[in-house]
């Protein structure tokens, strides 16, 4: 059996017992269990599906020529040939690959516990998982969201050793502002405001920052601020934050601490 047609049977298995755990955990009210679930059968269906699809499309007469594998190269002179062993420790290069899925599966079910408020546990989910099994196109994005989950649960440390990650300059550019706010809370934590607030600027626009991360930015500019000593300044950033969407961003952000979080829950209890 190839290990494409493991990988098929695999995720028709656990499509249909990962949906029942889903209800399940539904009906007990575990609404973030249920919600990890339901997101890591999604996964084990599309990858169903994607597999099944490409199979019939290569069984199609006049595709099997077409489709069929290409001869392996010959190694140049003087190069070993890769053994199965070598390519198996290779980083996949298809989202099919088991450790693509794998890290995807981790980022989902990390993503529905941190909704739920459960940070330590999906930056748990996250946190092994090898940087080489998530896909390049995202792996900047999901560093981003683990370094936010590891400073919602208070793990500073953990956070501060993600910042190699979050570098900017080798994300795509769709991430880019993304990978620099969250690089930028880490800093704030660790104590660097200064770098911290030229990465978020001095005020909206300066990083020519998307709308989507414009309230992290405040958020991220008022801590920085209230540690240089400019309480008046942060609060008037946090009152953007409250005006333009309310104080559900500011809640997210609470459990992340950070020097204006008084003024954060002053700011919540007013309303």
């Amino acid at each position: 059996m190839t290990r494409r047609s493991i990988l098929l049977a695999t995720a028709g298995a656990a499509a249909p017992l990962l949906a029942w755990g889903a209800l399940a955990r539904w009906r007990d009210g575990s609404l973030s269990l249920g919600a990890a679930c339901a997101a890591a059968a999604a996964i084990a269906l599309l990858v169903l599906l994607g597999g099944i699809v490409r199979q019939r499309f290569a069984a199609r007469p006049g595709r099997s020529g077409r489709l069929a594998p290409a001869a392996p190269r010959r190694p140049r002179a003087g190069q070993p040939a890769a053994r199965p062993a070598d390519r198996a420790l290779m980083p996949p290069t298809e989202l099919d690959d088991p450790r693509s899925i794998y890290a995807f599966a981790a980022q989902a079910v990390g993503q529905s516990l941190a909704w739920e408020g459960s940070y330590k546990a999906a930056a748990a989910s996250l946190r092994d998982v090898p940087r080489d099994w998530i896909p390049s196109q995202v792996r900047m994005l999901v560093m981003s969201n683990l370094a936010q989950w590891q400073l919602c649960a208070g793990d500073i440390e953990s956070a501060q050793r993600l910042l190699p990650d979050l570098d900017e300059e080798r994300a795509p550019a769709s991430v880019r502002p993304l990978v620099r706010g969250a690089r930028a809370a880490v800093l704030v934590r660790t104590g660097d405001v200064e770098s911290a607030l030229s990465l978020v600027g001095l005020r909206d626009g300066e990083r020519e920052e998307p709308t989507e991360v414009r309230q992290r930015y405040r958020i991220t500019r008022a801590h920085a601020l209230t540690a240089l000593g400019e309480p008046a300044a942060a609060r008037a950033e946090l009152r953007r934050v409250v005006d333009d969407v309310g104080v559900d961003e500011l809640c997210r952000w609470i459990p992340a601490g950070g020097p204006a979080r008084a003024t954060m829950i002053e700011l919540i209890d007013e309303g």
